[in-house]
C-alpha cells in the first residue's frame, strides 16, 4: 500500500506543477497554449507512447465488451467539456473559488461512486466500517478543499481582487458553470474506473498479453484521451477561429512556446499514468483512494507553488491562517482514507480459500 500512496503523491506533484510553463508561453493567446496542450497531451503523445509500448493493443481491446468503450468515450468526452466550463467560470468567480468548488465537487463524485460501482462478484464497502471510514475521510478532504478556497477568497479581497465588484448574476452564472463543469470533469476517473475496474482492460493487458503493470494502464488511458480529444478539438477550433489566433502558431518565437506546451503535456500525461499505477498498487479501492490523494496532493502542491511565486504576498494574516488550517485538514483526510484502504487490504489478505480434499 505504501508504494501506491507514494505513487499517488508523485502523480499529485506532477499534476500540481504541469501548468507552470503556461506562464511563459509568450506570443500565445490562452487558446493557443491550451489547444497545443490538449493536442499533444490528449492525442499525439498518448498515441505514440501507447502503440510503441503496449503489446498487441488491438488484441487487448478485442477481449473487452463494446459497452465499456462506449461508456469510456462518453465519460471522457464530458471530461473535456468540464474543463472548458471550468475555464469560463474562472473569469466570473475568480480562481480561488473556482478551483476549490471545482475540485470539491469532483472529489465528492470521483471518490464515492467507485465505492458503489464495483465489479461483479465484489462487494461494495458502503455500509461497512471500512466504508464509513472512507466516507469520513472524503468529507474531511472536501471540507479542507472548501476552507482552502475560502482562504483564497480572503486573500483576493485583502489584495483588492475579490468578487465584490461583480454583479450577483455574473457570480451565480460562474458558480453554475463551475458546478456543471465539475460534474462533467468527474468523467475522467469514472471513465478510468469503467475501463480498468469494471471492464478489466488493465488486467487483460497485463495477464493475457504480458504487459508490465504501468504499461497495461496505458491501454486503459488511451480511449479516455481519445474521447477528450473530440470535445476539446471542437471547442478550441471554434475559439481559435473566433479570435483569429491561428496565426500565433507560426509567429516568431512560437517554437519556444510549443516546446513549453509539450513539456506541460508530458508532465500531465506522466501524472495520469503514475496515478493509474498507484490505483493498481492500492488494491480494490484504488480508484477511490488514489484519486482522493491525487486531488488533495495537487491542491497542496499548487498552494505551495502560489506561495513560492508570491501569490500570497500582501495577503491578510487571517487568510494565511485559514490556508494553514485547510492544508492540515487535507492531510488528516488523506490519513483517514489511507487507514480505510489499509483495513480493506488487511481484510482481503485474511480471506482464505479452502481447497477440496481428495477422498
Amino acid at each position: 500500500m505504501i508504494t501506491g500512496v507514494l505513487l499517488a503523491f508523485l502523480s499529485a506533484v506532477l499534476l500540481g506543477v504541469y501548468a507552470l510553463p503556461s506562464k511563459y508561453t509568450k506570443g500565445f493567446a490562452w487558446e493557443n497554449t491550451w489547444a497545443g496542450f490538449f493536442f499533444f497531451g490528449m492525442f499525439v503523445i498518448p498515441l505514440i507512447v501507447t502503440f510503441s509500448l503496449v503489446n498487441d493493443l488491438w488484441g487487448i481491446y478485442s477481449q473487452i465488451p463494446s459497452w465499456v468503450f462506449f461508456t469510456m468515450f462518453g465519460l471522457s468526452f464530458c471530461w473535456g467539456i468540464g474543463n472548458m466550463l471550468w475555464g469560463y467560470s474562472i473569469n466570473s468567480i475568480g480562481m480561488a473559488l473556482a478551483f476549490s468548488l471545482f475540485l470539491g465537487v469532483i472529489t465528492s463524485i470521483d471518490t464515492v461512486l467507485p465505492l458503489i460501482l464495483v465489479p461483479e462478484g465484489q462487494d461494495s464497502v458502503i455500509g461497512t466500517s471500512i466504508g464509513n471510514i472512507m466516507l469520513v475521510g472524503i468529507a474531511v478532504i472536501v471540507s479542507g478543499i472548501t476552507l482552502n478556497g475560502y482562504a483564497g477568497i480572503l486573500r483576493d479581497r485583502s489584495k483588492g481582487g475579490g468578487n465584490e465588484k461583480k454583479d450577483t448574476k455574473t457570480i451565480r452564472q460562474g458558480i453554475l458553470f463551475c458546478v456543471l463543469g465539475a460534474i462533467c470533469a468527474a468523467g475522467f476517473n469514472l471513465s478510468y474506473h469503467t475501463g480498468n475496474n469494471l471492464g478489466g482492460i488493465g488486467e487483460v493487458a497485463e495477464v493475457q498479453f504480458g504487459n508490465e503493470p504501468w504499461i497495461a494502464r496505458l491501454a486503459v488511458l488511451l480511449p479516455i484521451f481519445m474521447g477528450a480529444t473530440i470535445s476539446t478539438t471542437l471547442f478550441f477550433a471554434f475559439r481559435l477561429s473566433k479570435n483569429k489566433t491561428w496565426g500565433n502558431f507560426t509567429k516568431a518565437g512560437a517554437l519556444t512556446a510549443i516546446i513549453l506546451v509539450i513539456v506541460m503535456a508530458v508532465f500531465h500525461d506522466a501524472a495520469l499514468v503514475i496515478y493509474g499505477l498507484a490505483a493498481y498498487h492500492l488494491g480494490e479501492l484504488g480508484t477511490s483512494v488514489g484519486f482522493a490523494i491525487l486531488e488533495t496532493g495537487a491542491i497542496m502542491v499548487a498552494t505551495f507553488n502560489g506561495i513560492l511565486t508570491n501569490e500570497w504576498r500582501g495577503s491578510s494574516k487571517k487568510s494565511r491562517r485559514i490556508l494553514g488550517v485547510s492544508l492540515a485538514i487535507l492531510i488528516i483526510g488523506v490519513l483517514i482514507i489511507a487507514k480505510g484502504n489499509y483495513m480493506k487490504i488487511q481484510e482481503s489478505e485474511q480471506v482464505t480459500f479452502v481447497q477440496p480434499v481428495e477422498p
